[in-house]
C-alpha cells in the first residue's frame, strides 16, 4: 500500500503546473481572505477529488456517464464559473486590513461555505470526470483494493499539499499588496473565471454534438 501511495504522489506532481478555475480560485481567495479561506477551498476542492475517484473505482461512474449528466455538469459548472467570477470581479472591498496581525476568529458558516464552494467549482467540470475515470483505470489494474486506495490517497495528497503552498504563497505576497491591487486583482481572477467558463460551455457544446461543427 506504501508503494502504491507513492505512485499516486508521482501522478498527482504534474498537477502542480495545471492552470485552471482551481487555481484561479485558491489564489484570489488566499489573497482576498487570508491562508485559512484558501485551506478551506482546498480541502472541498481534495474531498471532489476523492469522491470521483471512488466513484470511478467502485464502478458507480456508470451511473453518471450518460450524456445528459455529463451536459449537465459541464453546463451546470460554467454557470457556477459565471456568478463566482462576477462575485470577485464586483468584489471593492477586502475583508481585513493587510497591514495588521488579526486573531483568527472561527466562523464555521464561513468555513463550510469556502468548502461548498471548492467542492462544487471543481465537481461540477464534466472533463475532471473524465480525466480520474482513465487515471483510477489504468492506475488500479490488478492492484487490491487497500493498494487502489493508497493510490487514489497518494494523489489527494499531493495536489492538496500544493494547494496549501500556493495559498500560503499567495497570503504571503498579500501583506506586501495594497487594498488597490488585491482589489484589481480580484477583477482579473473573475475575467479569468469567466474565460474558463466560456471554455468550458464550448467544450462540452462540441464534445457532445450540440452544435454543428463547422469544419465537418
Amino acid at each position: 500500500m506504501l508503494w502504491s501511495f507513492f505512485k499516486g504522489i508521482l501522478i498527482g506532481l504534474p498537477f502542480v503546473f495545471v492552470v485552471g478555475p482551481a487555481l484561479f480560485s485558491i489564489l484570489q481567495t488566499s489573497i482576498s481572505k487570508g491562508f485559512y479561506s484558501g485551506l478551506q477551498l482546498a480541502i472541498g476542492i481534495s474531498l471532489s477529488d476523492m469522491l470521483i475517484m471512488f466513484l470511478c473505482y467502485f464502478g458507480l461512474i456508470q451511473y453518471f456517464e450518460n450524456d445528459n449528466f455529463q451536459i449537465a455538469l459541464g453546463f451546470g459548472g460554467s454557470a457556477i464559473m459565471v456568478i463566482y467570477g462576477i462575485y470577485m470581479f464586483n468584489k471593492r472591498t477586502v475583508n481585513q486590513p493587510i497591514n495588521k496581525e488579526l486573531k483568527l476568529k472561527i466562523n464555521w458558516m464561513g468555513v463550510f461555505t469556502e468548502i461548498i464552494k471548492g467542492f462544487f467549482l471543481n465537481i461540477m467540470n464534466p472533463f475532471l470526470w473524465i480525466l480520474w475515470l482513465s487515471i483510477v483505470s489504468s492506475g488500479t489494474t490488478k492492484n487490491s483494493t487497500p493498494e487502489a486506495i493508497g493510490f487514489m490517497l497518494g494523489i489527494v495528497s499531493m495536489i492538496f499539499t500544493t494547494d496549501l503552498l500556493k495559498s500560503f504563497f499567495a497570503n504571503k505576497i498579500k501583506r506586501i499588496l495594497s487594498s488597490h491591487v488585491i482589489i484589481i486583482i480580484n477583477k482579473v481572477a473573475g475575467v479569468l473565471l469567466f474565460l474558463c467558463a466560456v471554455f468550458l460551455t464550448i467544450k462540452t457544446l462540441i464534445t457532445f454534438n450540440l452544435i454543428p461543427f463547422p469544419f465537418h
